[in-house]
């Protein structure tokens, strides 16, 4: 193998590992999480990509259970944040529904990765194609994942209250960013490999029939 096919095979595995991380936001681990919002006792919620967990409550850490698609609109009344006027309570909550491309991102990487392994059998260009899928479907997350949680501490902020980005939102863009790399790598691996076949057919010796009069 070459050194861009090394060099975007160990971006693909970087890029994969981003992105399980992200797919498994609060309220699977609380730590991980899209937005932080301190409250006034001390507590602090933290949203995820399957709702939300609320840390040095009375109770000690408390989260909601784990689903696809969850009204984060409805969940920031029920906290005490003024909420959203109807219809863009609808959308937000909608769009949380779009979180699924977490997992979704992370499983064609993890194909392109495991391709990659074999780039010699299934070819450069397939690796190249399946890496940039990935590389789409992260930046449509990146999307959902900016519009709805910025809407969100938008809507916090606006009514005196705080709220700041967490670490899934950059750990997805940096997923985004890693990959747009690795497609150019094994795309440019591609290419050269492709040069280097042309060039070792045009140079290989061409075989003598010997006359057998």
């Amino acid at each position: 193998m070459s050194g861009a096919v090394h060099f975007g095979t160990f971006l693909l595995f970087v890029a994969m590992v981003l992105l399980i991380v992200a797919s498994i936001s609060a309220p699977t681990v609380s730590r991980i999480d899209m937005l932080q919002v301190p409250l006034s006792n001390g507590s602090s919620v933290h949203f995820g990509s399957w709702g939300y967990c609320i840390l040095k409550s009375p109770t000690g850490t408390s989260c909601t259970p784990a689903h696809v698609g969850y009204k984060i609109a409805d969940e920031l009344a029920a906290l005490g944040v003024t909420p959203f006027k109807p219809s863009d309570a609808k959308n937000v909550n909608t769009i949380t529904g779009g979180f699924i491309l977490h997992p979704i991102a992370a499983g064609i990487v993890a194909l392109a990765f495991l391709f990659s392994l074999c780039s010699h059998r299934f070819g450069f260009l397939f690796v190249t194609a399946i890496a940039l899928v990935g590389f789409v479907v992260t930046l449509i997350a990146v999307i959902f994942d900016f519009v709805t949680f910025g809407a969100v501490r938008q809507q916090i902020r606006d009514n005196g209250g705080r709220a700041y980005w967490g670490s899934g939102v950059w750990i997805v863009l940096v997923a985004g960013i890693i990959l747009l790399f690795a497609s150019l790598a094994t795309c440019f691996a591609c290419i050269t490999g492709r040069r280097r076949s042309r060039q070792k057919f045009a140079t290989a010796p061409t075989p003598v029939v010997a006359n057998t009069y």
